[in-house]
């Protein structure tokens, strides 16, 4: 009796199902090409790439003089303090819970907040905007 011929059908078999298994496996986690806009996400970038473009002509600059209460100052080319509206996001690294949003008042060119930080890092996240334009800082801090 010969064993061969159904060696190979078996293991033919075997072939294929473990192929189609695969190719399912493939299909169920792809998420496709039409869940991803990649001409917004281009878009975005280009309009980004002009801000700090836009950034870099005016000059504006971000002086932290205090992080816990936050006292900060947006000055312009020359040093002079700026007026306009300063959102501060304080984010953690992995707890999006401790995450705080704040938009500091300004009292004689200072901005001031008040806000909760527990000891360890931070990503701090400034976004300053005046007369239709915007600065953006993103700083990296550890608390004590």
């Amino acid at each position: 009796m010969k064993v061969w011929p159904a060696a190979i059908v078996t293991s033919l078999t075997l072939f294929i199902t473990v192929q189609i298994g695969l190719v399912r496996l493939a299909a169920h986690g792809f998420e496709g090409p039409d869940d991803v806009n990649y001409y917004k996400m281009g878009l975005e970038y280009s309009r980004e790439l002009e801000r700090q473009k836009v950034q870099r002509r005016n000059g504006w600059s971000l002086e932290v003089l205090q992080r816990s209460p936050l006292q900060c100052r947006i000055l312009d080319r020359s040093g002079q303090p700026l007026e306009g509206r300063l959102r501060v996001i304080f984010k953690r690294p992995a707890t999006r819970s401790q995450d705080q949003k704040l938009e500091p008042t300004l009292s004689g060119g200072l901005y001031q907040a008040a806000w909760r930080p527990v000891s360890g890092p931070w990503l701090a996240d400034f976004q300053f905007e005046r007369d239709g334009q915007v600065f953006r800082s993103r700083q990296r801090w550890t608390m004590q």
